[in-house]
């Protein structure tokens, strides 16, 4: 016997109320913002790290400049721009220009052989407009003096101060190590200075207030 239809049957084909769509839609939204700021975040923390890497970098040659410069100087007399003799071998008051914290003689570059060559150059190292630059003569004769040419080994430095350190003994003292901020060797003083154990440290402030110290021993 045929059943009678009935209009009151359930259907099994319902779809979602608009409640549960607004609270998928809501949970999607989340989880989108959460994924957006993750990857947002590890976008900085790579940028991050490639400037940190950067700046390890320029100080790590920073450094290694500077070591070799600190090696290789030498107490000898300078030229001055008119065929003279300056009266001083290194100082941290260039009379030539006031921004320069260190002015010295060095030896060239080491040969092949290692041996040093008997070429010298005149630097000076300088601090002007947030950058630490490294200015050279690559002649003493001043029949072939040039132009000063330089070299920014860093940037974004708020300041600068050098400190010439040095070990003395006093009578039957241990030897007391002196730091001093201006140093001058002049020319009449060659004969008779005694730099003994030796330093010359670079206090650096950067742009963020980070202070970092970069001591060289000298070989006078």
């Amino acid at each position: 016997m045929r059943r009678p239809y009935s209009t009151n049957s359930t259907s099994n084909e319902a779809g979602f109320t608009l409640v549960e769509v607004l609270v998928s839609l809501f949970i999607f939204a989340l989880i989108s913002a959460g994924t957006l700021t993750a990857m947002f975040q590890t976008f900085a923390a790579k940028d991050r790290l490639d400037i940190a890497s950067t700046e390890l970098s320029d100080i790590a040659a920073f450094r290694a400049i500077l070591r070799a410069d600190m090696t290789a100087m030498e107490l000898r007399p300078m030229r001055d721009g008119v065929g003279g003799v300056e009266t001083y071998v290194v100082t941290t008051r260039n009379p030539e220009d006031s921004d320069a914290l260190l002015t010295f003689t060095r030896l060239g570059r080491s040969n092949p052989a290692g041996a040093a060559r008997g070429q010298a150059e005149r630097v000076r190292y300088i601090f002007r407009d947030g950058q630490f630059i490294r200015e050279t003569l690559l002649h003493e004769n001043p029949a072939e003096r040039e132009n000063w040419t330089g070299r920014v080994l860093l940037e974004n430095i708020e300041d600068v101060e050098v400190l010439y350190r040095v070990s003395t003994p006093f009578g039957n003292q241990s030897p007391a190590d002196i730091a001093v901020q201006d140093w001058t060797i002049l020319l009449s003083q060659i004969d008779s200075v005694d730099t003994g154990d030796s330093a010359i440290e670079f206090k650096l402030t950067d742009s963020r207030g980070v202070e970092t110290a970069h001591l060289f021993e000298l070989n006078l």
